[in-house]
């Protein structure tokens, strides 16, 4: 049986404004979000956390949400990372 794994998404959105309403569209569809400015200018920086057992589906699912709630807002979906253990 598969485990679950912790994976994060990095979405870049204009501003304050934009990041909260991905938040809320996130947590809207099971993800963790927190949000800060970026550090390398004027965007926002939200990191959307889920855990789930690995699938293939399953992950270009989540990559296109990701992106979808990006553009809603006005931002740019910057991939993902997992946290092994």
């Amino acid at each position: 049986m598969a485990k679950s794994r912790t994976t994060s998404h990095f979405l870049y959105v204009p501003d304050r404004s934009a990041a909260e309403r991905a938040g809320r569209a996130l947590a809207r569809a099971g993800f963790r979000s927190e949000a800060g400015p970026a550090s390398d200018g004027e965007d926002w920086l939200l990191i959307a956390t889920h855990d789930a057992v690995p699938s293939k589906e399953r992950d270009i699912a989540t990559q296109e949400a990701m992106r979808e709630i990006a553009l809603a807002v006005g931002g740019t979906y910057n991939g993902y990372e997992v946290r092994r253990p």
